[in-house]
């Protein structure tokens, strides 16, 4: 239902999405969009810090190569994602970790337009989603498109994450309820809302 991008794409774009969140790390100016906040750091005090200048009501995107920024990212309150590339490291405890704390993991499709190396990204891929499979651990199926040019249509990507074995209706659940809990005046917690 929704595609994480990290650029402001045309308004009038169309690739079968509801709507689009686009990360950046600057303030961003969205007209019919959502906007999320980016946070790259390649360290825990460099997560740290930059988490204590993001506001409580916008959605904030975590992406590192270090796995123990990666961990730390997951047991924060601030962050609601841990963004996919091409050499981000997630082992077996941060996923689970991710579960227990409802932290969402993308799960990317630029990343094989960016690289040359399709079998370890294939591979790891495999076991990342087993293992959220495991956990029923939140996560969404996105393109991550930096560019208008890494951007698939919804059907692409979900037909590719399906034949490896990802869940298509709960992927789409966790990435409706995140957009539900900062942008819906009427949701309160998952299963209960305000009735007009």
């Amino acid at each position: 239902m929704y595609d994480f991008l990290r650029f402001v794409p045309d308004a009038n774009i169309d690739f079968g999405f509801e709507n689009y969140v686009v990360f950046a790390e600057s303030k961003i100016k969205v007209n019919k969009f959502y906007k999320a906040r980016l946070i790259k750091a390649e360290s825990v005090n460099e997560l740290i810090s930059k988490l204590k200048r993001v506001r409580n009501d916008e959605i904030v995107g975590v992406y590192s190569s270090n796995l123990k920024v990666n961990r730390e990212a997951v047991m924060r309150k601030k962050v609601d994602v841990l963004l996919d590339g091409v050499d981000r490291k997630l082992d077996y405890k941060t996923i689970k970790l991710a579960a227990e704390k409802n932290v969402i993991i993308e799960i990317c499709f630029s990343k094989y337009v960016k690289t040359n190396n399709l079998m370890r990204l294939f591979e790891e891929d495999l076991e990342l989603i087993r293992i959220i499979n495991k956990f029923d651990t939140p996560f969404a199926l996105t393109s991550a498109a930096s560019n208008c040019y890494e951007m698939r249509t919804k059907k692409q990507i979900y037909d590719f994450f399906s034949f490896l074995g990802a869940n298509i209706k709960s992927a789409e659940k966790h990435a409706i309820k995140l957009i539900r809990e900062y942008y819906d005046p009427n949701f309160i917690l998952d299963g209960l809302e305000i009735l007009e």
